[in-house]
């Protein structure tokens, strides 16, 4: 695993479509991992967090850099557990709403208040021992 700044995921160019290979930083350690093929993987159990939790701490991991709606959807879906494309526009409109989530073209980042919801509540609630 590549060093980031703790709360970050790197943002690397590759082959695939949306040039991104996510690499959670040390805050996320031992709640999201990448693979040693490169997969975002949760590794915690997917029933310990919500949908809109799991949305918050991807997002938390890649910032500062926005996520662009195809992606987050499919790394939701490989990462945390199968999960329907119009479920994760539902959850990121409440985030939304709740003032959480800033979505600007198509691309979903925290606002700040999304970043201390990720960092005082949920890490606190799901961080192994």
């Amino acid at each position: 695993m590549q060093s980031q700044p703790p709360g970050s995921l790197g943002t690397q160019t590759t082959g695939d479509q949306a040039g991104q290979t996510f690499i959670p930083g040390d805050e996320l350690t031992g709640i999201l991992e990448t693979t040693p093929e490169g997969k975002l993987h949760f590794t915690i159990p997917f029933d310990k967090i919500s949908a809109k939790e799991a949305i918050g701490l991807i997002l938390y991991g890649s910032n500062p850099a926005p996520v662009e709606d195809a992606k987050l959807i499919e790394l939701l879906q490989t990462s945390w557990k199968a999960i329907k494309d119009n479920v994760v526009r539902a959850r990121v409109s409440e985030l939304r709403k709740e003032g959480k989530l800033i979505a600007e073209q198509g691309r979903y980042s925290l606002s700040g208040a999304g970043g201390q919801w990720i960092s005082q509540e949920v890490l606190p609630k799901i961080k192994p021992a």
